[in-house]
């Protein structure tokens, strides 16, 4: 008996995995997660804070290497829409989903982590940067730890010259889920919720240490900025 019942087991998990798996069921979820984003953020009342530097970057359309927190990514994901914006995603089920989410908002997806394919996610990076487009990069993704930046963005910004902007989000009151490791944050509908995109940094010209050192205190000044544009403490 207690073979039949993992048998069966078995038998469950490969049919739930051939299920959630499959190009039908990851059209549909995405379809719903971004209906749901974009039900959400018509809600909000949306401030956005740019620094000026940034703001003469944009001006001139140069290709901007944008660095943010896995947590706070789900304001970003409406406000970049349909301008050639590629973002790094990971090549997990999570992560294949999530891609399948950007392109619905008309971004290009560049899978690859510091976990697998890494080496191939850089080079496509650096690739998307050459041919003029921006790219955006959670710098603790895909699992942590929590507000520690990895190396990958400072070599991409070694290797083109690309200036990285600090980008932050926020929302008062949001849900933040204590259970994944980034503390995901999802504002609540008609929530405050603020956008920052920083002064832009050159890491280039520091050490990699160092630059690790200034990109991760740059994030976490970016992030207390919007949480204070929002009365979040």
């Amino acid at each position: 008996m207690a073979g039949g019942d993992v048998q069966q087991r078995r038998l469950a998990r490969r049919l739930r995995r051939r299920i959630t798996r499959s190009d039908l069921f990851m059209r549909f979820l995405s379809l719903v997660v971004a209906c749901f984003i974009r039900t959400i953020v018509a809600t909000l009342r949306t401030r956005l804070s740019l620094d000026e530097e940034y703001s003469r970057l944009a001006e001139k359309g140069e290709p901007i290497l944008f660095a943010f927190w896995h947590g706070r990514l789900f304001l970003f994901i409406n406000s970049f829409r349909d301008t050639g914006l590629a973002i790094n995603t990971d090549v997990s089920w999570a992560g294949q989903l999530s891609a399948r989410i950007l392109t619905r908002f008309g971004y290009s997806a560049v899978p690859g982590s510091s976990a697998r394919r890494g080496a191939r996610a850089l080079i496509a990076m650096r690739k998307q940067i050459a041919l003029g487009h921006s790219v955006a990069v959670a710098t603790d993704g895909p699992r942590g730890p929590r507000a520690k930046s990895k190396p990958g963005v400072i070599t991409v910004a070694r290797a083109t010259g690309c200036p990285v902007v600090p980008a932050a989000t926020s929302a008062r009151p949001a849900w933040v889920i204590r259970s994944t490791w980034d503390g995901f944050m999802i504002p609540v509908p008609f929530a405050r919720a603020a956008i920052v995109l920083g002064k832009p940094i050159y890491l280039g010209e520091v050490g990699e240490g160092e630059s690790l050192e200034l990109l991760d205190r740059a994030l976490d000044e970016t992030a207390a900025k919007a949480d204070s544009l929002v009365g979040r403490v």
